[in-house]
């Protein structure tokens, strides 16, 4: 009887390996605003329900409004865990996840030209040509991550997730400011917090299976 049960018992194998994927939400911006971009995502499954993350990341976005038009440029990077949340079925690798990051960015902010604000709209005010440019800027921040991937094929995998990013420092230029930092997006004045959404192609490099 005791044989019998042993040899109908399935052992399900998990895959643990390196995982590197690409950020498709920064190729649908440059379709939509004057934005470029490249974000390369990496992870490895240290537990059962535990990865390491690392992100890296560029940017370049041009902002222009009625006062004023500049250009932010430079690179990014972001490392932390994600925890899955989600009890598979056996053989499954879906996750549904929460994640904690601590980032960094090194980026440019570029002054190319403004008009100065006046309420009296009566006289068509000229906009000033003055060219700044304030390199080595420097700032962190961490993030808050939830999000899902689903395997849609043995070790490919289509993720989405939603970021609160809460600014911890940022240099700000001389007379100016920032109205976006590389990897944090939109910067907006006396607020610390800001928002981002990463859509993922993932592909899981299995080392171990156990």
């Amino acid at each position: 009887m005791s044989s019998q049960s042993e040899s109908d018992t399935i052992y399900v194998k998990n895959k643990y390996g390196i995982r590197a994927g690409i950020d498709l939400s920064k190729q649908i911006r440059m379709l939509t605003e004057e934005y470029s971009g490249l974000s390369l995502y990496g992870d490895i499954k240290i537990k059962e329900r535990l990865f390491i993350v690392a992100e890296l990341g560029n940017d370049q976005k041009t902002i222009e409004t009625e006062n004023i038009n500049s250009k932010l440029s430079g690179s990014y990077i972001k490392t932390g865990f994600n925890y899955n949340l989600y009890n598979n079925l056996p053989g499954l690798n879906n996750e549904i996840y929460v994640g904690l990051r601590y980032s960094q960015s090194l980026f440019k902010n570029e002054l190319i030209d403004y008009s100065i604000y006046n309420k009296d709209r009566f006289w068509n005010d000229q906009r000033i040509l003055e060219y700044k440019e304030f390199d080595n800027l420097k700032s962190s921040w961490i993030e808050f991550v939830v999000g899902f991937n689903s395997e849609i094929k043995n070790n490919l995998f289509m993720g989405l997730s939603l970021r609160l990013n809460r600014m911890l420092k940022q240099d700000i230029p001389e007379n100016f400011t920032n109205l976006f930092i590389p990897g944090f997006n939109k910067v907006t004045e006396n607020n610390n917090f800001g928002t981002g959404i990463t859509y993922s192609v993932i592909y899981q490099i299995p080392i171990i299976k156990k």
